[in-house]
């Protein structure tokens, strides 16, 4: 097994023992994750999902943003000109 394979599964089992435990976790390898998380004073503020004009939020993506929303979370879309 490859190294990054075997640090993923680690990881994944690590999340899991804490989500049993009643924990929410946010795993920043998970495809859809928003692109920056702004903290202020230590606690984070909002995830920011970043795109160009053309581009779209893709399915994945919206559903990991509901995720994070349910969780209490805010998540922004912020379209940046080229």
């Amino acid at each position: 097994m490859y190294k990054q394979e075997q640090g993923r599964k680690n990881e994944k089992k690590v999340e899991r023992e804490y989500r049993e435990n009643g924990y929410q976790v946010l795993n920043v390898n998970d495809k859809g994750f928003p692109d920056l998380i702004i903290l202020k004073d230590g606690k984070i503020e909002c995830f920011v999902e970043v795109k160009a004009p053309k581009h779209k939020v893709h399915g994945f993506q919206k559903e990991f943003h509901k995720q994070l929303e349910a969780m209490g979370f805010q998540v922004e879309i912020r379209i940046v000109e080229e």
